[in-house]
């Protein structure tokens, strides 16, 4: 029977990369942080749904909400760190790199009491040199590849096994988001804006089938569900649809995905 790993990258709505356009990073602390309270939702419908998820928490989130982490732990889920700026880990240098990684681990740590096991990269920008900063830095798993074809954010890894969970010669552990294979282009297919746009009986085939008897990991933004966040109409048509589109009908969608399948953190999957 196949396992269903469920994840969430815990970043505000202005935290977005789709905004980057619109929101100068020196300006987050004068925007709306509603992240909280999101978090808070979604808590709640992993409760009704007696699933568990891993909480891929950003640095900066967790300094101005640490009461958020904190719940999170004693609900019962896995807190992994999302890096600490929400920076595409390619436009830094290895020293910078390093540098937030290093930071949102020891924040995270100290908040939760946990070990703080996986790291998922903003955006999915992953690199090799990435993956052995995480690996010199102590994590055991990674989960930021994705074999999409195209992507304009994504970033790329040497990863040659297409199982879910492909052991680096680092001794990191990569667990590879799904895609579904068409004809020539292969469709991420892990949640997030394809989770929101496409029909949900077609997604719903897709993570039946995406990674046959392998595990199938799931990933989702708090600000998803978020209706009353801003909607920001000087962005470009492309980064307005990408952001918004179903937001208002993503909540009752996702809550029957939970109902649909039964759900873990990413560390069940390395058990």
């Amino acid at each position: 029977m196949s396992q269903y790993l469920l994840s969430f990258d815990v970043e505000d709505w202005f935290h977005s990369h789709n905004l980057r356009q619109a929101i100068a990073r020196d300006s987050w602390d004068e925007q709306e942080f509603r992240v909280a309270d999101n978090v808070s939702r979604l808590l709640d419908m992993l409760d009704e749904h007696d699933a568990r998820a891993t909480f891929f928490v950003l640095g900066w989130v967790a300094e101005r909400a640490p009461e958020m982490v904190e719940e999170i732990v004693a609900r019962g889920h896995e807190i992994a760190s999302h890096g600490y700026g929400h920076e595409l880990l390619y436009e830094l240098s290895p020293e910078e790199a390093r540098e937030d990684i290093e930071r949102s681990a020891a924040i995270l740590e100290e908040l939760s009491g946990q070990q703080i096991r996986g790291y998922r990269a903003p955006s999915f920008s992953i690199t090799d040199w990435g993956a052995d900063i995480l690996a010199d830095a102590g994590f055991e798993y990674d989960s930021s590849l994705f074999r999409a074809t195209a992507h304009d954010r994504y970033g790329s890894m040497s990863v040659e096994a297409d199982s879910t969970f492909a052991t680096l010669d680092n001794g990191l552990v990569e667990a590879q988001l799904p895609v579904v294979s068409l004809p020539g282009f292969n469709v991420p297919w892990a949640g997030g804006a394809y989770f929101r746009a496409i029909p949900y009986p077609i997604y719903r085939r897709g993570v039946k089938h995406a990674t046959g008897d392998q595990p199938f990991i799931f990933y989702f933004h708090p600000w998803e569900i978020d209706t009353g966040q801003p909607k920001l109409q000087e962005l470009s048509l492309n980064y307005r649809l990408r952001h918004y589109t179903n937001i208002e009908k993503t909540e009752a969608r996702l809550a029957r995905l939970f109902s649909e399948f039964d759900w873990e953190p990413i560390e069940a999957g390395m058990a």
